[in-house]
């Protein structure tokens, strides 16, 4: 579906000419806007001016995709957490024995900090809203759901050790999640530790099945 947008183009004889968007990657556009004015100046210091500015587009013209600043704020959490949680499932559904696929995952994720320290300041002012905290909860279980599905299939082939799944899936993405809000505070701070091998081998070995002769 298509619409008119009130932003107007000139033809060459100088009369105005209507232009034509697609209301979903226009609003894509300005989500993408959204999450670097956010990050940038908080939710205090964001208007739906600026969103506009920064979308290079009308501030009439953003009142079609959203009316007013909150509506847009939910919009923008809302789409962060829900790629975030999908990530998680892609990442942990990949083929492969589960220590690969843990390693994958872990990879995968923090190979994202940097890009993801943009939309923490986000997520932290979307805690404070009404249904923030529920919202933020459903994606942390998703998260934990997805590497407890392959702690589980360690469990079943005898490569993880024994264990409730659940309780240390949790463990596993407090990790996770610490190291992130480690580099939201100190950028770089994880550099080492989070991009390297040191994370994999640290979480592996704490779900490695022992050796046979130390069971």
């Amino acid at each position: 579906m298509f619409f008119v947008d009130q932003d107007v183009e000139k033809e060459s004889d100088g009369e105005p000419m209507p232009k034509i968007v697609d209301p979903d990657e226009k609003r894509r556009e300005i989500l993408d806007a959204a999450i670097r004015t956010f990050a940038k100046h908080g939710m205090r210091g964001t208007s739906l001016a600026r969103v506009a500015k920064a979308a290079g587009m009308g501030k009439s013209s953003l009142y079609h995709y959203f009316e007013t600043r909150e509506e847009l704020f939910s919009a923008l959490a809302n789409e962060i957490l829900r790629h975030e949680a999908d990530l998680f499932r892609s990442l942990a559904a990949q083929e492969g024995t589960p220590r690969h696929r843990l390693r994958t995952l872990v990879d995968g994720i923090t190979a994202l900090f940097d890009d993801w320290a943009a939309a923490g300041p986000i997520l932290i002012d979307f805690l404070g809203e009404p249904k923030g905290k529920k919202r933020l909860a459903r994606t942390l279980d998703a998260a934990r759901e997805a590497i407890a599905e392959i702690v589980r299939d360690g469990q079943r082939a005898g490569e993880f050790r024994r264990g409730a799944p659940d309780a240390m899936a949790t463990i596993l993405l407090a990790c996770i999640d610490g190291l992130f809000l480690q580099e939201l505070v100190q950028p770089g701070s994880t550099e080492g530790a989070a991009r390297g091998r040191l994370l994999r081998d640290l979480l592996e070995q704490g779900v490695l099945a022992p050796p046979a002769d130390e069971g």
